[in-house]
């Protein structure tokens, strides 16, 4: 062995923690779409908000639009699956359980969270109709949502909650309407005891569908 290259470690290498810094980026630029909008925040806003510098955006995201389709595949579908579907499968009764999920996160949130409204429908109504891809991203996001809503009416109508000539793909889609519209009526009127209208016209329309 030479001279002096005894116990000598090879040098450690810095590479960057590539799945955390998108990670870091796409929480950041969730926050300031939700509150703002896509089309009214920048890179240069988002990147504020991080550690990274622009050059660190550019690797992970081309482009805005790369960053909005990832924000709907990455975040915003998993999320809204997370709050509205898979809290149900631990009720015995579905309908039960998305009585309580809407009366926990939305009759429940702060006011100043519901005057933003649902992220998922906000970037429907402002990107769907003017980009493709957002178009296409968000349709897909409401299917699995709406996917999701259907075997758990399945579930309750299995289990003998629902009566047995219901369609419940037609009550998922009509379930996915109806969480998309409170938060567009209590966003509109910024009034949170408009709630309980809401949450009591949905109610009776479940005792309709009960076996």
């Amino acid at each position: 062995m030479e001279k002096g290259k005894k116990g000598r470690k090879a040098p450690v290498k810095k590479t960057r923690n590539l799945e955390k810094s998108r990670k870091e980026i796409l929480d950041a630029a969730f926050w300031e779409v939700f509150t703002r909008g896509f089309q009214g925040v920048s890179i240069d806003d988002i990147v504020k908000k991080t550690s990274m510098t622009k050059g660190a955006f550019y690797h992970q995201f081309p482009t805005k639009l790369d960053l909005g389709y990832a924000l709907v595949d990455e975040v915003i579908k998993p999320m809204t699956y997370a709050r509205w579907i898979d809290p149900l499968k631990t009720y015995e009764n579905p309908l039960e359980g998305i009585l309580l999920q809407l009366k926990n996160l939305i009759g429940k949130a702060d006011p100043q969270e519901l005057r933003y409204g649902c992220p998922l429908n906000n970037l429907v109504q402002e990107m769907a109709p003017v980009d493709p891809g957002f178009k296409a991203r968000l349709q897909d996001a409401l299917n699995y949502w709406i996917d999701g809503m259907d075997q758990e009416l399945k579930r309750a109508k299995k289990a003998g909650y629902l009566r047995e000539d219901i369609n419940t793909r037609q009550v998922a889609h009509f379930v996915v309407m109806a969480h998309e519209g409170f938060y567009g009526m209590l966003k509109g009127l910024e009034d949170p005891k408009a709630f309980n209208a809401l949450y009591d016209s949905l109610k009776r329309y479940f005792e309709i569908l009960k076996a």
